[in-house]
């Protein structure tokens, strides 16, 4: 059975099914919609039990020639990384798919048949085993995200989607560039076309001609993410998008960039990715100084849950490029806790907004004593997002700073202002609302009380950061294969002591 293909398939024939449905049925469009993103979990969870733990390469590959002549095929697989983004990403969507059917918008049918068609997208993403289909899947994301801030954002909706498309499109068509670059250069190494990674993974490009290629994937990367200074989408992408599609955005697209970097640019091109480790690594730092300095000042709490991970994934971005192994897998653990805190926050933002009628925390205070329960879930998230000792994120956020000091010691200091400054917006946004005076809408506490609905998206969430704090190692150890592969080409070229470089990983390579 092609279990990964259908985990791209499910999703694809319920967003077209949607399409079809008249506007009028809403009902059945929420159960297609439902069914499909249900189907879809089901999938990713059959993928998760077939997975072997043990392996650090491509798994449940599914390959189908597609251009022959040209090297070009279907190829779709799982690792150690890519397994749990899987299974984040068909999580997230169907709670927040039970989110967009509590409010389903006007033209509704295709609101959801869009978000299905994003996770298509993302799925398919995080999945490829071919640069080409890789590419594809990248570009068919941005359409279904663009439809959404287009047609279903704020007032200043157009001009949001206008600059999240430009920026995407600048990047995606250097990355294209730097696809057909490396294939025209490993083709002539290795005697054949092909755009499969597994197949490129080992080719000895020149020092300029792996350090413009990985720049030109790391372009495209970067932008996706954000990372400083390529992050001038976000505020108006993040600020106008409909909320759930804000929470989807910044909790999964945002891991395309990550995963692409650790996926392809650093394996691919460790030659490059040295050559620019320094360059890459000071714009991270930037980035979680940044980040946190303007969700610090944010007037909103979507935009302070937004610029905080523009900090966060400075911190992910950190621990993949000082190719270190504990911060490597620690980018990966975070990855996963990122998606999940910062969904979390969303849905918070979310409720309080829906009840109060506002997102501006200056309006707001209080409203703990009208919801309790919901006081206790923000402080649990706000807990976690602060990577307190004991929640989900402390473990990932420690091995990724003490990767970093053992590398680069000084980065690890400033990256440290990161955490410091984590607890200053994040308690400014929940003594804001939560605590404090009344303010005037102080008397809607009540309306934003947990009610049903919401805890079926919010409270599976938050049992997933208790699974994550108990059991982190579940993780770590099965991706901590894949993770070691990925970067011992890099730690070679870096000239790391074999002591750093896993035995496995770097019986793959040529050491000196």
């Amino acid at each position: 059975m092609p279990w990964v293909s259908l985990l791209v398939i499910v999703p694809l024939v319920a967003a077209i099914v949607l399409a079809m449905i008249p506007q009028r049925d809403r009902m059945l469009a929420r159960t297609v919609a439902l069914a499909g993103t249900g189907l879809t979990v089901a999938v990713s969870i059959v993928v998760l039990v077939l997975f072997d733990r043990g392996s650090g390469a491509l798994q449940q590959i599914d390959h189908v020639d597609w251009i022959t002549s040209l090297g070009i095929s279907w190829d779709l697989g799982v690792d150690g990384i890519s397994i749990w983004l899987v299974l984040l990403t068909t999580v997230l969507f169907t709670l927040g798919m039970i989110a967009a059917c509590q409010h389903l918008p006007e033209r509704g049918n295709m609101f959801l048949s869009l978000l299905l068609l994003s996770e298509v997208g993302l799925l398919g993403l995080f999945t490829s085993g071919d640069l080409v289909l890789f590419y594809v899947f990248w570009e068919f994301m941005l359409i279904p995200f663009a439809f959404l801030i287009w047609t279903w954002g704020g007032d200043n909706r157009r001009r949001a989607g206008l600059t999240f498309v430009v920026y995407t499109m600048v990047g995606s068509l250097i990355m294209l560039v730097a696809i057909i670059s490396t294939a025209l250069i490993a083709r002539d190494h290795l005697g054949y076309a092909t755009f499969l990674i597994r197949d490129i993974q080992g080719v000895p490009f020149s020092g300029t001609a792996s350090t413009l290629l990985f720049a030109g994937f790391v372009l495209a990367f970067a932008i996706k993410l954000p990372l400083w200074p390529f992050h001038g989408w976000l505020p108006l992408a993040y600020g106008e998008a409909p909320i759930v599609v804000t929470a989807l955005m910044a909790a999964l697209m945002s891991k395309a960039g990550v995963y692409g970097l650790l996926r392809i640019g650093v394996p691919l091109f460790p030659d490059g990715a040295n050559t620019l480790l320094i360059p890459i690594a000071i714009l991270a730092l930037i980035g979680i100084v940044y980040g946190s300095l303007l969700a610090w000042r944010a007037r909103t709490m979507r935009l302070l849950v937004g610029y905080s991970s523009l900090a966060h994934l400075g911190f992910i971005v950190l621990g993949i490029m000082v190719f270190d192994q504990m911060a490597a897998q620690g980018a990966v653990l975070q990855m996963i806790n990122h998606g999940v805190v910062v969904a979390a926050a969303f849905a918070i933002v979310m409720m309080l907004g829906r009840g109060t009628g506002t997102e501006d925390m200056d309006r707001l205070g209080g409203l703990a004593k009208g919801a309790p329960r919901l006081a206790v879930a923000f402080l649990i998230v706000t807990m976690a997002a602060l990577a307190l000792p004991g929640s989900n994120a402390f473990v990932g956020e420690f091995f990724i700073l003490a990767g970093v000091f053992r590398q680069f010691a000084w980065m690890a200091v400033i990256a440290m202002a990161g955490v410091i400054y984590a607890a200053v917006y994040m308690l400014r946004m929940y003594q804001s609302t939560m605590n404090g005076p009344a303010k005037g809408v102080a008397d809607e506490g009540r309306k934003t009380e947990l009610r049903r609905g919401d805890a079926i998206v919010l409270v599976p969430l938050i049992l997933i950061m208790f699974l994550i704090a108990l059991w982190p190692r579940v993780f770590v150890d099965a991706s901590a294969k894949a993770t070691d592969q990925a970067i011992a080409p890099a730690q070679v070229v870096a000239g790391r002591p074999l002591i750093q470089i896993a035995p496995s990983a770097a019986a793959t390579r040529e050491l000196p």
